[in-house]
């Protein structure tokens, strides 16, 4: 759950082990990424602009602008934005504030995951909440769930559902008189193209590239993971900073988390130390930038190479091995 956004991550419901292995979480890796700028509007406007001969662009600029913040709902302004070239350069900055109004970032929000076996006498990590959570009487798992809005992925297949390529297609497929089996031109391609890159923006992507060298950041308790940890021969490519962080943020009163593992050999998780604190992901760049600002930060990096590895040898049936509990 992000506390501060009032959004849950696909998986709730079921238990740890029953998630935990099954995907790579990239998805809420992203979250936690600095995000790159829109930055399609170039790409759209390059080559030759259709001349509109339509009345509305004998409007001002300024009052065209006027209009599309007019517009209320995501279809209205989502469908004018893509109308042409012209209009879209109009509607950027309003699908931007948009985005970011529907899709907000994780970076530096609470973010705990806490177990459905927490009744109302279980209270939250010390600390976590604001005075005015707690005077709203947030203190336990039935009024912390009772706050979330909605699960951030669910509402992410919605959308592209409802204004993606899959939208676009039955749009086209269907036309007033029933289906039509005319097939897709250049520019219904062009109109995919441009769907891609206005739903990257939601999806939160990041300007990290794939050669940067990546470090899960604490920004509570200023402590880090880097991704190194997971460069192991006993550990699969599957797993990622994302399990390292969900094994540190785990609050829950009871231990069966459908996973292997032994109590003895790596530490309690039902209790994790990091629960509710604030995270982003950094490159090793920004990290080594922030610790030239004076702040004193802690490596873990080799504590939680030890939990995976455990977790990873005792689970590996989850991931298409055979088990090997110790």
């Amino acid at each position: 759950i992000n506390i501060d956004n009032r959004e849950s991550y696909s998986g709730s419901g079921r238990k740890l082990g029953e998630w935990f292995l099954q995907d790579h979480h990239n998805d809420l890796l992203e979250l936690l990424r600095a995000k790159a700028p829109m930055g399609i509007e170039k790409k759209l406007t390059d080559g030759k602009n259709a001349v509109q001969h339509s009345t509305l662009f004998k409007l001002p600029t300024e009052i065209l602008d006027m209009v599309v913040a007019e517009l209320r709902g995501d279809d209205a302004l989502f469908n004018f934005a893509i109308t042409c070239k012209a209009i879209f350069v109009i509607a950027e900055r309003h699908l931007v504030k948009f985005y970011e109004e529907l899709f907000p970032s994780w970076r530096d929000c609470r973010i705990i995951c806490i177990g459905d076996s927490m009744g109302d006498e279980d209270e939250l990590p010390a600390g976590i909440l604001t005075e005015s959570e707690r005077e709203k009487q947030i203190s336990c798992y039935s009024t912390l769930v009772e706050t979330v809005k909605n699960d951030r992925f669910e509402q992410l297949k919605h959308f592209q559902s409802d204004t993606g390529s899959a939208a676009l297609w039955k749009k086209r497929a269907w036309g007033p008189h029933g289906y039509t089996s005319m097939a897709p031109d250049a520019t219904f391609w062009a109109d995919i193209w441009m769907l891609g890159g206005l739903h990257q923006h939601a999806e939160q992507v990041s300007t990290t590239s794939q050669v940067d060298r990546e470090v899960l950041c604490n920004v509570s308790k200023r402590e880090y993971v880097r991704d190194l940890a997971l460069y192991d021969p006993e550990i699969p490519q599957c797993v990622t900073l994302a399990h390292a962080l969900i094994t540190l943020i785990c609050w829950s009163r009871s231990a069966d988390y459908a996973l292997a593992y032994n109590i003895q050999a790596v530490r309690d998780m039902k209790r994790g130390r990091w629960a509710g604190d604030r995270f982003r992901i950094e490159t090793e760049d920004a990290l080594a930038d922030l610790k030239r600002q004076g702040e004193d930060w802690t490596d873990i990096t080799e504590e939680v190479g030890v939990v995976l590895r455990h977790l990873v040898k005792n689970n590996r049936h989850d991931w298409g091995g055979e088990s090997d509990e110790d």
